[in-house]
């Protein structure tokens, strides 16, 4: 038997740790005189939710550029005309269809997507459209118009097959598009509909059709060539209403419908035969597929009674992939709201609120620090008040504004800096003020927006470590707003014009004006901002009711995140974008409670090699 060294022409290093970064195939011994290799094993991870749950949507593109458009979003289906756009992490919003409908099949990228059949109430529609990452425009129609229609390709080269058609029967028809119009093509083998749930998949001359519902459910398989349909192995699992994402010579195909319930099942296909790898976390039925077998991207749903908005990750790589989530983390050691927050997830700190809920209000100098597990009492601050901002690291914060006393309109011009032990006040802020944005460090920090005694302001302040000075003016007036970044590179989200009346904009400051940025998936307003300009995510807070969800800025656009918990507004919030914590706030009761944000993160894994 050739040893290693023959085959490979290298020896087998020892050695005392396993390498990092780890690369594909690579072989060594440990120190306890183990063989350990990379190698790539299959597993599903949770992304991030649609901004919407629906099930039927068609989405094409890969697993870190992907569209999904229109679907049903209730029962009996009620059809959602809007498209979301997938960035590996998080979906934001894209154009609105033109026609809204669920069951309609897609091809293409996100930057050239094809949208085509589909039903929308009892209409079988035969419109197709076509998306250039911003806007849908109506092209030509299919010849026959029906929903549950399959099919892949590109946006110049697509093909459509099977389907639903009335009153109801299976459709074995196949159907070309040249960029322009649909032609004809030569049936499938079998009529049958909902093989999968609007995927793009596959090309135009190399189809894959894979089980869908016949007069049941099935587990036949058909190939396409661009001429004709021939009959291949058949899956091991029999079911309809799944997802589909690859070519025909190497795809995955998982979840569907099954008796009973929904599948959560994946099989992997080489072209020839069908394997079953690893399950989906999420079982569901009218889910959609999209990208490859080897990075595959699952999303919405249905799992009886609820339409979902799960979106899950399919990888192939000798790294385990852990989502990013929320968790619990150490509470407060007391209940306060309306506090402010600064530093990071392991060197943090929540300072002042209140301690009470709306009426007496009694206000706190309290500062607690947080090194990702403990909280400890750090220095009070010279005056109690709520409602003010932070910013800066755990030991060179500074702080300023607020409201004091037992009334809210006890509005402050205080500005505090902390040593990481203590508070020293320093000159203060042009005007008294309360519930405004806050961002950067001591000595180069921005105050923007919030409420006077009297009204809301839009006015913003800089500051250079000893005193204040008149910045440019917000373009929206806003309180109860949120910052993040830097004096010369910040950002403002959201906030309210007037009670229950939050903002999803957004604008961006460069040192001297403010410029609009886009708007934020969800109304937003007394709730949590960490990160820069460019690498922001907002959390928390209510539009009127709390929210549980957050988003993601990329300088550009907003995408959703994972949801906390619990849903609350007005606690303090701090860290950035891949790791922050939410401390205190007004949720259904005053808590004392912290969850903690830790983004995706990759680790490679090593396995043994046992020839026992």
């Amino acid at each position: 038997m050739a040893d290693y060294t023959e085959l490979k022409g290298l020896k087998v290093k020892y050695l005392s740790d396993d390498p990092s970064p780890g690369t594909e195939g690579d072989v060594w011994y440990n120190t306890e005189g183990k063989l350990k290799a990379y190698i790539a094993t299959s597993a599903w991870s949770a992304g991030a939710n649609l901004g919407t749950a629906r099930y039927f949507t068609s989405t094409s593109g890969t697993q870190t550029a992907a569209f999904a458009a229109s679907g049903g979003f209730a029962d009996p289906f009620s059809q959602h005309p809007g498209t979301e756009e997938y960035n590996g992490s998080g979906w934001s919003v894209g154009g609105n269809v033109g026609t809204a409908r669920y069951a309609g099949g897609a091809a293409g990228t996100l930057a050239a997507g094809l949208f085509y059949g589909g039903r929308g109430g009892s209409n079988y529609i035969d419109n197709t459209e076509t998306y250039d990452g911003s806007s849908w425009t109506e092209v030509g129609d299919l010849n026959t118009g029906r929903s549950n229609v399959c099919g892949g390709g590109t946006q110049t080269a697509a093909v459509a097959f099977s389907g639903r058609t009335p009153p109801g029967n299976n459709s074995a028809s196949t159907e070309e598009y040249d960029g322009s119009s649909w032609t004809a093509g030569n049936d499938m083998n079998t009529a049958r509909r909902l093989i999968t749930a609007g995927s793009g998949f596959g090309t135009q001359t190399a189809g894959l059709a894979v089980n869908g519902f016949v007069s049941a459910k099935d587990t036949s398989v058909e190939e396409y060539n661009g001429t004709s349909w021939s009959e291949v192995n058949s899956t091991n699992t029999s079911r309809y209403s799944a997802g589909l994402s690859g070519i025909q010579t190497n795809a995955i195909y998982f979840g569907g419908q099954k008796s009973p319930g929904s599948a959560t099942e994946t099989e992997s296909y080489d072209g020839t035969s069908w394997t079953e790898t690893s399950d989906l976390g999420t079982g569901r039925e009218g889910l959609s597929g999209s990208g490859t077998a080897v990075a595959g991207l699952a999303t919405a749903g249905y799992v009886a009674p609820a339409v979902k908005a799960n979106t899950e990750e399919f990888h192939i790589t000798h790294s385990v992939v852990t989502a990013g989530a929320w968790a619990s983390g150490t509470n407060l050691p007391s209940v306060v709201y309306r506090n402010a927050a600064f530093g990071t997830l392991t060197a943090g700190a929540s300072v002042g609120g209140s301690v009470n809920t709306p009426g007496a209000q009694p206000s706190t100098t309290t500062t607690n620090e947080y090194d990702g597990t403990t909280w400890t009492e750090g220095g009070d601050l010279n005056l109690a008040r709520r409602l003010l901002a932070a910013c800066g690291p755990q030991t060179a914060a500074v702080a300023f504004g607020g409201s004091h006393g037992s009334d809210d309109a006890n509005r402050s011009d205080d500005t505090e800096e902390y040593n990481g032990s203590s508070w020293t006040e320093t000159g203060n802020l042009p005007a008294a003020v309360a519930a405004g944005a806050g961002a950067g460090v001591q000595t180069a920090a921005f105050h923007a927006g919030g409420i006077t005694a009297t009204a809301n302001t839009n006015v913003t302040s800089e500051y250079d470590g000893s005193s204040w000075t008149a910045g440019g003016a917000l373009n929206t007036t806003r309180r109860a707003t949120q910052g993040s970044g830097t004096l010369t590179a910040g950002l403002v989200v959201g906030g309210e014009t007037a009670p229950d009346t939050q903002l999803t904009s957004s604008e961006e400051y460069d040192g001297s004006s403010w410029t609009s940025g886009n708007s934020c998936i969800q109304k937003f307003g007394s709730g949590a901002v960490a990160g820069t300009q460019t690498a922001s995510m907002k959390f928390a807070g209510r539009e009127p009711n709390n929210l549980t969800s957050s988003e993601n800025y990329d300088g550009t656009n907003w995408s959703t995140n994972p949801n906390m918990a619990a849903g609350r507004h007005y606690g303090g919030g701090t860290g950035v974008q891949t790791s922050a914590f939410l401390a205190g706030g007004d949720g259904t009761s005053l808590v004392n409670t912290t969850e903690e944000f830790t983004g995706e993160t990759a680790t490679d894994t090593a396995s043994t090699i046992d020839f026992d």
